[in-house]
C-alpha cells in the first residue's frame, strides 16, 4: 500500500518550452533524498494534459531508471477519456516498469456512472499491477463513492481509492467500511484535508512536490500520532497552500516557482495558457523559504 508523503511531480521546462529532462532528473534524486517511497506521475501538477505521448513516454522511463537502486516506488496515471487508450497507456506503462497504476476516470462530457464504472473495470481488468482510483467529484464525478469500492469483488488488484471530495472524510469513512478494511485510501487536493482524512482512516496524501520536506516534516508528528503537533506543522504551511490550489494553473506556477527558487529545477516556465505570480505569491514563497530555514526545521533537515 501507498502511505505516508506522495508528491505528484512536476515537469519541469526549458525557456523555451521543451521538457528539461535533466532538471527533472535532479527532482527526482532530491524526492529520493528525502526518503520518500512513493511518487505520482503525471498528475495535474505534472501539467499533464500540455505533454504529448512521447514526452510521457521519455519522462516515465526517465523516472524509473534515475531511482536506480532506491526504494522508490512509481505510481503511473492513466487519464485518457477513451477506454480503449486507457488500457493500451495503462498495459504500456505496466511494461515500463510501473509499480501501480492510478487511474483518473473521465468526467468530458459527462459520462454515466454505467460508462464510468465499465472504464475502470477495463483498465483495472487489463493490468497486473495494484491500481489506484481517483475519485474527484467537484470534477464532475460522482458523489457515491460506493460503486467504486464494489468494482473490488471482480478486481483484486483495485488497491486504494484516492478521496478528494471536499470534504473527504464521508468518502475515506465508506471506503473502509464497505471493504472491511481491504482497500485504503489517500488524501488528494493538497492535503488540504489531510488531518481529518488521517483520522477517517487514510494513510496518505498525495500533494504537489515543491513542498515535499514540509509534509514530511509535517507528517512525522502524525506517524508518533500527536495530533496536535500534527496541526501545528500543518498550519504553518497549508494555509498558504490553500491560497494558491484556489487556481489550479496559479498553483503549477507557484509549486514550479518554488522549485526554481530552492534550486532544485533550472526554470519555473509552464507551458501556456498559463497565469502571472502576483506578488502576493512571491511573498508567500518567501515566507516558506524562512519556514525551511528555521529553527523549527533545523533538526529535520539536520
Amino acid at each position: 500500500m501507498v502511505s505516508g508523503v506522495c508528491p505528484v511531480l512536476a515537469v519541469p521546462f526549458t525557456e523555451n518550452g521543451g521538457v528539461d529532462y535533466n532538471s527533472f532528473t535532479s527532482l527526482v534524486e532530491w524526492i529520493i533524498s528525502l526518503g520518500i517511497e512513493n511518487v505520482l506521475m503525471f498528475g495535474i501538477a505534472s501539467e499533464n494534459i500540455k505533454l504529448d505521448d512521447v514526452e510521457r513516454d521519455r519522462l516515465l522511463q526517465t523516472l524509473i531508471a534515475a531511482r536506480g537502486k532506491s526504494d522508490l516506488k512509481v505510481i503511473a496515471s492513466v487519464a485518457d477519456h477513451s477506454s480503449e487508450l486507457a488500457v493500451n497507456r495503462a498495459q504500456k506503462y505496466q511494461g515500463f516498469g510501473a509499480d501501480y497504476i492510478n487511474i483518473l476516470p473521465p468526467t468530458f462530457f459527462s459520462p454515466s456512472q454505467e460508462q464510468v464504472l465499465f472504464h475502470i473495470s477495463e483498465v483495472l481488468g487489463s493490468v497486473t499491477l495494484p491500481v489506484i482510483v481517483q475519485h474527484l467529484p467537484q470534477a464532475g464525478g460522482d458523489d457515491d463513492i460506493s460503486p467504486i469500492v464494489k468494482l473490488a469483488s471482480a478486481h483484486s488488484n483495485l488497491a486504494m481509492i484516492k478521496c478528494e471530495a471536499n470534504p473527504p472524510t464521508q468518502s475515506i469513512e465508506m471506503v473502509e467500511k464497505l471493504s472491511g478494511g481491504r482497500i485504503k485510501s489517500l488524501v488528494g487536493w493538497g492535503g488540504l484535508s489531510w488531518l481529518d482524512g488521517a483520522r477517517a482512516g487514510s494513510i496518505g496524501v498525495q500533494p504537489g512536490c515543491s513542498l515535499t520536506d514540509l509534509y514530511v516534516w509535517a507528517g512525522e508528528a502524525l506517524k508518533r500520532g500527536d495530533y496536535p503537533e500534527f496541526e501545528r506543522r500543518l498550519e504553518k504551511f497549508l494555509p498558504i497552500v490553500r491560497n494558491w490550489i484556489s487556481n489550479i494553473e496559479l498553483l503549477i506556477a507557484a509549486e514550479k516557482r518554488m522549485l526554481m527558487q530552492r534550486g532544485i529545477i533550472a526554470t519555473d516556465y509552464c507551458r501556456n495558457p498559463t497565469v502571472r505570480i502576483p506578488d502576493q505569491v512571491d511573498r508567500e514563497i518567501n515566507q516558506i523559504l524562512s519556514l525551511l530555514d528555521s529553527q523549527d526545521l533545523a533538526v529535520f533537515h539536520g
